[in-house]
């Protein structure tokens, strides 16, 4: 382990997403706290702007608190890292040796936030730019996975003011009802809506417009979901963690961290989460074939979650990739790792020291 190491650990964000960060940020956090790193705390309010905290840790996890008092503007300088914007108007940069972004959703792990690190020369833990933006646009990452042999559920892309003759014409490209319609660069089920029937379609497709004005129509895949935590680089070497399930009933689906109550592992939406899955090996061997296929197609690096579904007739098929997955003390991500034998701090050491390596 190398001590001493000063890393910036970025949260919050401007993405529906803001709330998640704070949780996984606090956690991350909690783990870090004995690894003898020098952390620097980075904010992001819901508008935007980036503020160094310096107050008290566990404020980070009570709303927008933190943002209110013991903080200073934080500004991106190409060439020149990251840097305080001191009272008097000076610029004071932070001394990092790595960045490790605690970011859900748009804005954070998207590629913009990668961007503003590469740009400022700071290394930072996780997917490049391509891959970040490549992950988050689910029709994108749908193409260039297809393309290198993997099977994707069949995608309509519809855009704000599209005719109800395209929409018909989407849901018919997939095969008819039932379809799933998502923000097609969203995540943690934010805005996704299961439709059985063209009366619930509008309302379905209302909802996600709000969120992106790229939403997918999406072939409803029936099979058993579940997901890979893989880390490493997809040139390289790469680990998975146990795969895990989600368990749906009632016709419902997989929506996690919709609720608000911390100790939770998902929502009321008819679902839950078993570790390992429950498949055949042969099942397994192939959903762990895939898993990194995936990755390496789409240039994942550092550490990303895998998630895809399992049919009754063994094939396995993508749903999508996280690239910074949830890393809350409930989180798919952390438990897997765990079912594994790996500690999340161990995994987040190892994260940040290749990281930090790598920039040498």
């Amino acid at each position: 382990m190398s001590e001493n190491l000063r890393v910036a650990i970025l949260f919050g964000g401007t993405s529906s997403e803001h709330d998640i960060s704070l949780r996984s940020a606090t956690n991350v956090l909690a783990e870090l706290a004995g690894c003898g790193y020098d952390l620097h705390l980075i904010g992001i309010t819901r508008e935007g702007q980036w503020l160094n905290y310096t107050g008290n840790v566990a404020d980070v996890c009570e709303g927008d608190a933190w943002a209110s008092h013991d903080v200073c503007p934080v500004v991106v300088v190409p060439g020149g890292g990251l840097c305080r914007h001191e009272a008097d108007g000076s610029l004071t940069r932070l001394e990092l040796d790595v960045a490790l972004p605690v970011l859900h959703g748009q804005g954070g792990e998207d590629g913009i936030t990668q961007a503003l690190l590469e740009s400022a020369g700071v290394p930072y833990v996780g997917c490049g730019v391509l891959s970040s933006a490549v992950c988050m646009d689910k029709d994108v990452s749908h193409r260039l996975a297809a393309a290198s042999g993997i099977r994707v559920p069949k995608c309509e892309v519809l855009y704000r003011g599209s005719t109800q003759a395209d929409v018909d014409a989407a849901v018919a490209a997939c095969g008819g009802y039932p379809v799933f319609v998502k923000p097609t660069r969203g995540g943690s089920s934010y805005g996704v809506s299961k439709v059985s029937d063209a009366s619930e379609l509008a309302a379905a497709l209302d909802l996600a417009f709000s969120l992106d004005p790229k939403v997918s129509v999406e072939e409803a895949i029936v099979g058993t979901e579940v997901g890979c935590a893989i880390t490493g680089d997809a040139a390289g070497e790469l680990e998975m963690g146990v795969v895990d399930e989600t368990v749906v009933t009632d016709g419902g689906f997989f929506h996690i961290h919709q609720d608000q109550t911390a100790g939770a592992s998902a929502s009321s939406m008819n679902s839950s989460l078993r570790c390992p899955a429950q498949i055949s090996d042969e099942q397994m061997a192939l959903v762990r074939k895939t898993g990194f296929a995936v990755y390496r197609a789409l240039c994942c690096s550092g550490f990303a979650r895998v998630d895809l579904f399992v049919t009754p007739a063994g094939e396995v098929v993508l749903n999508e990739v996280n690239t910074i997955p949830g890393l809350t003390r409930y989180s798919r991500f952390p438990e897997m790792m765990k079912a594994s034998g790996k500690k999340l701090a161990d995994v987040l050491e190892g994260l940040v020291e290749a990281a930090a390596s790598q920039a040498r």
